[in-house]
């Protein structure tokens, strides 16, 4: 089993504040800081960041060189269409034609930006697209900017790859990207072959999907661009460490990224509230590179009736045997 590419959401070192503790946890480490943080950790991974906050038009030239500097490639960059009051009725979505064209206008410089610094893929979350009452939206006018606004991107730069992060709920109540099959079907509507998915592990989760499977079938129509690691309950999003609660679906996750041939980043996307954040990130990262190994270890026979289901569990401890 090859060994994956890693790189670390710049977020990860953020103060964690919520809806109780609004000043956060920890204390604010600025951006060079957070570069020291990430380029410390025991093994070398590259950075995901945020369009405009982290990298923008007036600061891209400079930190380009400090990444150069500090051996950080970056892997995917975010646009940022949602934690700010301007997007409070939607991006792309909006009934309001002007944020809908500022939503477009911000994807395409956030394009611009990814050509000259050598990233390949941006990451869309548009957690403020959908609706929270009944009888709030029109569902039809909203679905049908979606597909438009991102087509009109995606068009725009065909070299530069979107990929659409889906989630149940949060901001809004309901979203309207919020599953791994909704996503792909937008994929395939916009009729551009750089329109694709990030899957975000702990997303899968809260949809009640099984993340292997939905990797599967996002990799079977070549949609899978990206993808995000972390862990929860099932019931939030509570982006803890990878592992922490879902290890033998992590496991099955890893197989079939690698069994599908998955060559793309992989982002430690956590949000370590009263963890050190750099334990937390470091803790995550083991755990991948440990179930390379316990997957790579792994004799499957997929069921065919002719032995119990439970068997997957024994194939699971056999793989732990033998690792070194």
């Amino acid at each position: 089993m090859k060994t994956n590419k890693l790189s670390v959401g710049i977020w990860t070192y953020g103060k964690c504040s919520d809806r109780y503790v609004s000043d956060g946890y920890k204390p604010f480490l600025d951006f060079d800081q957070r570069i020291e943080k990430i380029k410390s950790l025991k093994e070398n991974c590259d950075i995901e960041l945020n369009y405009p906050n982290d990298l923008n038009e007036e600061n891209y030239k400079e930190r380009m060189c400090k990444f150069s500097e500090a051996g950080l490639k970056v892997s995917v960059i975010n646009v940022e269409l949602v934690c700010e009051t301007q997007w409070k009725h939607g991006s792309f979505s909006s009934f309001d034609s002007s944020m809908r064209e500022l939503a477009i206008l911000r994807t395409k410089k956030a394009m611009d930006i990814a050509e000259v610094c050598n990233c390949n893929t941006l990451n869309l979350w548009l957690g403020l697209d959908g609706f929270d009452y009944v009888f709030e939206a029109d569902y039809r006018k909203g679905w049908n900017y979606l597909v438009e606004g991102i087509r009109e991107c995606a068009k725009y730069r065909p070299n530069i790859r979107l990929a659409l992060e889906y989630k149940i709920n949060e901001p809004n109540m309901k979203c309207y990207i919020n599953s791994a099959g909704k996503a792909l079907a937008l994929c395939l509507l916009t009729g551009c072959s750089n329109v694709g998915v990030t899957l975000d592990f702990g997303h899968s989760l809260n949809a009640n999907e099984n993340p292997a499977e939905s990797a599967a079938l996002l990799m079977g129509e070549k949609r899978l661009f990206h993808v995000h690691i972390n862990d929860n309950y099932g019931i939030c999003d509570d982006d803890m460490p990878a592992g922490t609660v879902h290890w033998p679906q992590f496991i099955e996750f890893i197989y079939w990224l690698d069994k599908l041939g998955y060559s793309e980043w992989i982002s430690v996307d956590i949000y370590p509230y009263r963890d050190e954040a750099q334990q937390a990130n470091q803790a995550t990262i083991d755990f991948v590179r440990f179930v390379e190994k316990v997957a790579a270890n792994l004799k499957v026979d997929f069921f065919d009736g002719t032995f119990p289901k439970g068997m997957s569990i024994t194939r699971l401890i056999e793989a732990f045997k033998h690792l070194e």
